[in-house]
């Protein structure tokens, strides 16, 4: 089956009923404070994949790139180990282009670091936003789906 990009939007989920109700109201576990229990957090790279994926089907977008800085070893011609480093300090985590040829730009953060924006990245992303261009910090699917589409 061919997904689209709507298959990355949330949906409401509906259980039928699997045990019967007397049955819960009797035997109630003792609950915890709120607070007391750490919630889990999908990690950033999650969340990329999750963007980039919807991305590529979205309508709109012609491309889509995943970019950054990234550091790594390299092996020269000569057989020595050398270190390299691609792409420019600050640049967003996704970078793409849209069917009427306008760039955007995403950088993809975790819910609880939304606003753990570097100073570089914020250049970044104002410099497209500078040039007329959808760019933004984005946490979910939906969030980067408004900023393509220019809701945010």
């Amino acid at each position: 089956m061919r997904r689209r990009w709507t298959d990355y939007a949330s949906k409401m989920s509906v259980q039928p009923i699997l045990f019967d109700q007397d049955l819960l109201t009797k035997a109630q576990p003792r609950r915890r404070k709120n607070g007391s229990v750490k919630r889990i957090e999908p990690s950033e790279s999650a969340i990329l994949d999750i963007i980039y994926q919807g991305l590529k089907i979205h309508p709109l977008v012609k491309r889509v790139e995943r970019t950054g800085v990234y550091k790594g070893r390299v092996l020269r011609h000569d057989g020595s180990i050398g270190y390299a480093r691609a792409g420019q300090k600050g640049m967003s985590d996704i970078c793409g282009k849209l069917h009427d040829d306008r760039k955007f730009a995403i950088e993809v953060k975790r819910p609880s670091r939304r606003n753990e924006v570097t100073v570089e990245q914020r250049e970044f992303l104002d410099d497209y936003i500078k040039r007329g261009d959808p760019a933004g910090v984005a946490t979910c699917y939906e969030e980067a789906a408004a900023i393509v589409e220019g809701r945010s």
